[in-house]
């Protein structure tokens, strides 16, 4: 058989060995995807040397340099150079190991796949009064190795990644993408090792440091914040095979993406659909749509029941019984909701307009000034209208009441005769949404509130009833698109600049559109490693819970997808912030607030229908309503 191609050309055979060179960099593409890949692989052999602290350092987005620095175990001169040999490692021996693997990394890839796509440095030692051992390699050929001075522990340096493979170079991102991804590693990495003293460099500035802790709860604080641990709910169940520990969030605390949604399998992080389903079934109904929780949860097993060997880079695993697992999980998330429901008042799901958002940081603020005062309309001018003056003249007694028993009784004849034509008739009203050619608000009265949620209009053609939160949104989204485009937001000093944290990943990805955000009226400026202050708002939104409408945001962010900016997001974020914005469910308006609100309703391009899809009106036609109440 031929054991190359050069070979090949002096044999009929069509197969042939490939080099060690090309090999190793054919399995880079599986091991390397991108510096996060590489990031991953090199503090998960720190933390299998039983290192206490680890130091990474990264210039360019990891694109020029990767540097570890652990204070782990180290290596010894004879087994340095045996670490970039292909499938060489010292985590297991034997098959029967892999039915049993708690170690990080196992399979004796890593280190040629890395060095065969750049330029690596090596240097590590067993007792740095004996002194250590340095390797250099460049394309996966070792250019130098010697001894020399150095400190207990490893050092490695990945300078020029896919120097050597131009290709896959041009397929890396901005820098601040792919540290952002760098920063979701350790991020990661951090909350499965909290005894672990992990210190993040980027450019020369310290991104990440977090401070060894036996306490979970310290950890998530150091990385989201104190005021993110005051909404978790711990958990902890297990049986004799499994166990479950961590926290969630409570279901009125929630985000936009599952970003913030963290689970390990004997401490290794993996995305298992197992798992993920089954923390959703136990939250059951109780998140609102599009909404998602905050999750932390540490699983346990046996790892003779578990299958890590599945994905080229373990990000997956693989149980053995798998319901079991989905039962634990699910009945573990919905214990913990179900004894802690007292203390975070647990509602079920509403619809999106009526849904609770993320708890703000000023609750007063929240429940007053993001209302509008039923003394002022919706341009926030004085009203006359009196809150607790009676409705107007024509209101209807009862309203609600009226509208759902518009139906009249039928006895056994009615009942009869109706079934032989039931396939013909209309149903009790034909809900509608207001056809656009035949009718307009200038035509109705308004007479009053259904719910303090809905405007009841009335005219010659019969009832409308607007939602008055989706007519509001329409009314809001329009003029903030419309201003954006043109670069005519107003921007509203905030009197009190309001101070906010992020998570590591969240606030890397907030640098990088600082510029961009203040294009739509939101001016912020970093402040130290993670925090952030909020300086200005568009006018628009001035009296909105701002901290979460801004964490909103930046949840959606892409993280995984190419480099989309905050522009071609931004029908997405001018929605939320309208929805955000919009007048409330069960509120009072007064009559001049109404008034206000179908007149703006009126001027816009769409006013049937809200930026989400859902009808504002419904028209229930006079001919209809004489009809069920059988005169005509």
């Amino acid at each position: 058989m031929p054991t190359s191609p050069e070979q090949d050309q002096k044999s009929s055979g069509n197969i042939w060995i490939l080099p060690d060179k090309l090999a190793n960099q054919i399995a880079a593409g599986e091991v390397v995807e991108r510096p996060a890949s590489v990031v991953k692989e090199l503090v998960e052999n720190a933390i299998d040397a039983q290192a206490t602290r680890i130091q990474i350092d990264i210039e360019s987005g990891g694109k020029s340099l990767i540097r570890v620095i652990d204070n782990g175990l180290g290596m010894s001169s004879e087994d340095i150079p045996l670490a970039f040999a292909r499938h060489a490692t010292s985590k297991i021996k034997s098959a029967e190991d892999l039915n049993g693997i708690l170690t990080l990394g196992f399979r004796g890839e890593a280190l040629p796949s890395i060095a065969s796509v750049s330029r690596v440095r090596l240097c590590s030692s067993l007792d740095e009064n004996q002194g250590g051992t340095e390797i250099v390699l460049d394309g996966g050929a070792m250019s130098s190795i010697k001894e020399i001075a150095c400190p207990r522990g490893t050092t490695i340096e990945v300078a020029q990644l896919f120097h050597h493979t131009p290709a896959r170079k041009k397929f890396l991102k901005t820098d601040g993408t792919e540290f952002s991804h760098i920063t979701q590693v350790i991020t990661q990495q951090a909350l499965a090792w909290p005894n672990i003293h992990f210190i993040m460099n980027h450019n020369g500035r310290k991104s990440i440091e977090t401070l060894p802790s036996e306490q979970l709860l310290y950890r998530i604080a150091e990385l989201f914040g104190a005021e993110v641990t005051k909404e978790l709910v711990k958990v902890e169940s297990g049986d004799a095979s499994y166990r479950l520990t961590g926290y969630i969030s409570n279901p009125v605390f929630t985000r936009a993406s599952r970003s913030a949604q963290y689970c390990f399998v004997n401490s290794r992080h993996v995305r298992d659909k197992v798992v993920l389903h089954a923390i959703q079934h136990g939250y059951s109904h109780l998140l609102p749509k599009g909404r998602h929780p905050l999750i932390f949860l540490f699983l346990e097993m046996d790892p003779k029941l578990l299958d890590v060997n599945v994905h080229p880079n373990k990000a997956e695993v693989r149980f053995a019984f798998q319901q079991e697992v989905h039962r634990l999980v699910s009945e573990g998330v919905r214990s913990a909701l179900s004894n802690n429901k007292s203390d975070t008042d647990i509602e079920p799901a509403v619809e999106p307009a009526e849904r609770p958002h993320v708890a703000s940081a000023n609750p007063a603020a929240d429940n007053a000034e993001s209302r509008i005062s039923p003394s002022s309309n919706l341009r926030g001018e004085p009203s006359q209208w009196d809150s607790n003056q009676k409705m107007p003249r024509g209101r209807l007694p009862d309203l609600e009441k009226a509208l759902r028993n518009l139906t009249p009784q039928k006895n056994a004849a009615s009942v009869q005769e109706e079934s032989a034509y039931s396939h013909h008739r209309l149903p009790i009203f034909d809900r509608k949404p207001i056809p656009v050619a035949n009718v307009n608000y200038a035509e109705f009265e308004a007479i009053g509130q259904l719910d303090n949620s809905f405007i009841i209009l009335q005219g010659k053609k019969g009832i409308v009833i607007v939602d008055q939160h989706i007519a509001h949104e329409r009314v809001l989204y329009e003029r903030f698109r419309d201003a954006a485009k043109n670069k005519k937001i107003e921007v509203q000093q905030l009197l009190f600049p309001l101070t906010i944290e992020f998570s590591p990943g969240e606030a890397q990805l907030l640098r990088d559109k600082l510029d961009a955000l203040k294009e739509l009226g939101l001016e912020l400026e970093p402040f130290g490693q993670k925090e952030f202050i909020l300086r200005a708002v568009p006018a628009i939104l001035k009296n909105n819970d701002h901290e979460s409408m801004l964490r909103e945001i930046v949840d959606m962010f892409p993280r995984n997808q190419g480099e989309a900016t905050l522009k071609e997001k931004f029908e997405e974020i001018t929605v939320m912030m309208s929805c955000r914005n919009a007048i409330k469910v069960n509120q009072r308006l007064g009559p001049d607030q109404i008034s206000s609100l179908l007149s703006d309703l009126e001027q816009t391009e769409m006013p049937y229908t809200c930026p989400h899809g859902r009808p504002i009106s419904l028209f229930f036609d006079i001919e209809d309503i004489l009809k069920k109440f059988l005169r005509k």
